[in-house]
């Protein structure tokens, strides 16, 4: 079953409608190759400028677990590194939109209180 949303649509409890948002916030003229998947979807590769970014939505489900990875490369970087951009078992109650920024020392998420993209998490050695 394919978990990309291709038309946006009213939600109900279950399965709800998620949107990630990754951005590039390496500074300069730095480009940010950007790869992201789930057991079910590749989005294929994205390469971001500087300040770009780039969305996908998906639908959660009552029965499967959703978890959508992306590994981040760009120059000067050391190589890949991934995070789990959404996990249902860390993210199914956090609310619909998950904005991520990428910066040279992190995966920032944006703080909704703060509204500051300050909830900075470190890199995964690699994925499963």
């Amino acid at each position: 079953m394919n978990d990309i949303v291709q038309a946006d649509s009213t939600d109900g409890f279950f399965p709800s409608k998620k949107m990630v948002m990754i951005g590039n916030a390496l500074g300069g003229s730095v480009q940010l190759k950007a790869h992201c998947k789930s057991k079910d979807d590749d989005l294929g590769v994205r390469v971001l400028g500087p300040g770009q970014e780039f969305h996908f939505k998906f639908w959660t489900s009552f029965f499967t677990t959703t978890v959508f990875y992306c590994s981040f490369e760009w120059p000067g970087s050391g190589g890949l590194h991934w995070y789990d951009v959404y996990d249902d078992d860390r993210d199914f109650w956090g609310g619909k939109n998950y904005r991520w920024v990428i910066k040279p020392f992190a995966i920032c998420k944006f703080n909704v209180p703060t509204k500051e993209y300050d909830r900075c998490m470190t890199w995964k050695e690699h994925h499963m």
